[in-house]
């Protein structure tokens, strides 16, 4: 009997807990958060989430995929039938027994929200000291340093497993601007008995901020990263490799586990705040299979520096003794194995197959002489087992297929983009979401509006997980643009692109022998996005997640904080290098026409002579609320409209850009254009219905990404209505920073 669409989201709630004590799957709960295996203890179950994480293999998933890998011990190619039909007995279990769903193992969900300062620590170090150099075996002197300077700490005693444990190690991360955001918690006991492979109790503390980790810098810190799987790992490397390290200028970073793509986070985040100039990236996770997996990322991926405009090179990096570099470290070997990450990516296929698969040693025969006897039954129907099979897709076939199932959603959405054009009050609501100041392209913003116009507060899975919050079991989130990557692509012999993750050992060789052309491709890879409404935020959480304004002007009246957002714009034109001048040019603005407004209160113009000279002129009448919207107003169309942009739209479209940008914008400061609204948006409404509608899209995404830029601006230069005091020099990379548009748009965050 086919199962319902009611049953399926019935079945997604059965909890792995629940699954693991029916079947007396043993387990010990090192948190109220998470659940490690007895047998295999790198395998982590986090109920809050009801998925689990296998961090010695990388495999991770629900409880589907927990049946399969860990308790049926299938391989990745194996068909997943017999663990649904346990999923479906164990479900048959929990219905028999009338068991409410809803409410087995339900945890109380909490926003934490991290605070050193929380984090209890004692000022004796001597438990850390002892574990640090006696255990681990790293140097006295280099462990002494870490402490006076604060890197590492020596924790309180805590409870776990039932049980009061000796004093912890704290290992504080640190984002790219220096700020303490997070920490890992490292047990000094050795417990073998509910940890069984490593010993000792390690825990990220609650609310952590994952876009980093554990770091160490040497020189300035901008031109290498190396990642590691552990903060012991890092410090083992960096004793072992000190003057090479303050040689290249190398920043250490540990990951908590094997997730590569933190590494790429932190990478951005440093070039977006430091201007780090970083030149290269090193994997020096564990000498095992899933630290080969993880590596994988950047075989796959490449990145370019937006200063330097260089590739980032990526290599792997191993120890010549032991699994990782503690190991190494405690046998007294020094130096490490470079591979290419060409090299890493043969090494992880190696593992796969003489992991995974037995070595058959039985010989075979050049030539197939073997004919099957049996003649075939032409009415006889096919077998649905072999049918299934020719069907089977490879990851590579999977993969496309739902690249081009996310294009087309996203294709659906953008065709209703002309929807704009009738209706006013869809567009005012488009308007409203893009000034909450987000952070999302303008393109994003259209595409999530048209998928779900009720979005308001909308963030990724992992994002909404971070602040304690659960995306809802069944909810369908909306697609959009993530941030751009550069992927590597094979042309074969048919002049056909093929990503190099697709690609067979034969075509890498052939590429990598320079007998195929390999080509770098930029990549917006599709992402998954959920506004509030979809997860169990509580209406007391929904105003801590908002972002903060630079000002809110509707319950701040003040004079002072008006003329600093006015400053602030002005700033922003200087740095356009548009000159503003707000006293005697009223006689410049009097001969203009007049507008549906009535006289015009401001205007940009060009020097035909020398383009280069730009100028914004306001009337001097203007009160504060006026003169700030006016200019923003001028700025777009600084933006848009200057002599050498592409597109000459006639003036109709200009002034609709330069308006629908200035609403955004003020709208961001909290000045609303009150009694005034019904009729801007009104003009709009008979402007935009005459608009071309092959370019609506592209009309929209330009005034919106005007808006979006300067918004994303007055956040980093005001603070609830006063201007962040900033040096000269950091004004000077501010500027620079704008002329690369921030940093690829602050790429890190969605594009």
């Amino acid at each position: 009997m086919a199962i319902t669409k009611e049953e399926r989201a019935e079945l997604k709630k059965l909890p792995i807990q629940g699954y693991c004590d029916w079947k007396n799957i043993p387990y010990t709960k090192t948190s109220a958060s998470e659940l490690r295996m007895v047998d295999h203890d790198s395998l982590v179950v986090r109920p809050k989430m009801n998925l689990f994480v296998w961090n010695s293999t990388g495999i991770k998933g629900d409880l589907v995929d927990f049946i399969h890998y860990y308790e049926l011990g299938k391989s990745e190619g194996d068909s997943k039938g017999e663990a649904i039909r346990q999923q479906l007995a164990y479900a048959r279990y929990v219905k028999g027994s009338d068991i409410d769903i809803d409410k087995l193992y339900q945890n109380n969900k909490q926003n934490y929200q991290f605070d050193y300062k929380k984090v209890y620590r004692t000022k004796e170090t001597n438990v850390a000291k002892d574990y640090l150099v006696n255990q681990r075996q790293l140097s006295p002197q280099f462990v002494d340093n870490l402490i006076k300077r604060g890197d590492v700490a020596q924790g309180s005693r805590y409870q776990e497993n039932n049980a009061w444990h000796e004093n912890s190690v704290i290992f504080p991360w640190k984002d790219v601007n220096g700020k303490i955001v997070g920490a890992d918690r490292q047990g000094t006991e050795q417990d073998f008995e509910h940890y069984q492979k490593r010993g000792s109790s390690k825990k990220v503390i609650a609310g952590s901020d994952t876009n980093t980790g554990y770091n160490l810098s040497f020189g300035k810190g901008d031109q290498t990263l190396v990642l590691f799987e552990s903060s012991v790992d890092l410090l083992s490397y960096a004793q072992q490799n000190y003057p090479a390290l303050k040689k290249n200028n190398a920043t250490l970073l540990s990951v908590s586990g094997t997730d590569a793509k933190r590494g790429a986070q932190f990478l951005n985040d440093s070039i977006a705040a430091k201007q780090a100039r970083f030149n290269k990236i090193i994997v020096a996770f564990d000498n095992d299979k899933a630290g080969f997996k993880a590596a994988n990322f950047y075989d796959r991926h490449t990145y370019r520096n937006p200063i330097t405009s260089e590739t980032i090179i990526a290599e792997r990096q191993i120890p010549l003794k032991g699994k990782d570099w503690n190991e190494q470290l405690k046998a007294g070997v020094t130096d490490f194995k470079t591979l290419s990450m060409t090299e890493s990516t043969k090494r992880l296929e190696q593992l796969e197959v003489f992991g995974e698969r037995p070595v058959s040693h039985q010989k075979v025969s050049p030539t197939d002489t073997q004919v099957s006897n049996v003649v075939a039954n032409k009415n006889e129907a096919p077998n649905k087992h072999d049918a299934k099979k020719t069907q089977k897709m490879t990851k590579s076939q999977r993969r496309h297929e739902n690249a081009t199932k996310n294009k087309a959603l996203i294709k659906e959405a953008m065709n209703k983009v002309t929807q704009y054009q009738q209706d006013t009050k869809a567009l005012q609501s488009l308007l409203d979401f893009t000034a909450n100041g987000l952070n999302y392209s303008a393109r994003n913003s259209m595409i999530m509006k048209l998928q779900r116009p009720d979005a308001t507060l909308v963030k990724g899975y992992k994002q909404w997980a971070a602040d304690g919050i659960q995306v809802n079991k069944g909810e369908k989130g909306m697609k959009i643009f993530g941030a751009p990557v550069d992927l590597k692509t094979i042309i074969n012999t048919n002049g056909e692109r093929i990503f190099w993750q697709d690609a067979t050992p034969e075509q890498k060789q052939l590429a990598n022998g320079k007998q195929l052309e390999v080509q770098t491709i930029k990549h917006y890879p599709i992402e998954t996005v959920f506004d509030v409404r979809q997860t169990n935020a509580t209406l007391d959480q929904i105003p801590k997640l908002l972002p903060n304004r630079p000002i809110d002007l509707t319950t701040d009246k003040s004079p002072i904080h008006l003329d600093n957002a006015y400053k602030s714009l002005k700033k922003y034109a200087d740095d356009m290098k548009v000159t503003v001048y707000d006293q005697g040019v009223d006689d410049q603005l009097i001969n203009r026409p007049m507008t549906w407004q009535g006289q015009a209160k401001g205007a940009f113009t060009q020097m035909k002579a020398d383009p280069s000279k730009r100028f914004i002129f306001l009337r001097s009448d203007l009160t504060p609320t006026d003169k700030i919207h006016t200019l923003a107003h001028e700025l777009a169309h600084a933006k848009l409209h200057h002599s050498q942009a592409k597109n000459n739209w006639p003036k109709a479209i200009k002034e609709t850009q330069a308006e629908l940008s200035s609403y955004v914008i003020t709208k961001n400061l909290g000045i609303d254009p009150g009694q005034k609204s019904v009729e801007y948006i009104a003009n709009w409404s008979n402007k935009l219905k005459a608009l071309d509608a092959k370019n609506t899209g592209k009309i929209f995404n330009q005034a919106l990404q005007a808006s979006t830029d300067v918004t994303q601006y007055l956040s980093q230069n005001l603070s609830q209505g006063e201007i962040k005091q900033v040096t000269q020099q950091k004004q000077s990379k501010q500027t620079k920073a704008a002329v690369v548009e921030q940093n690829y748009q602050n790429q890190q965050r969605h594009r």
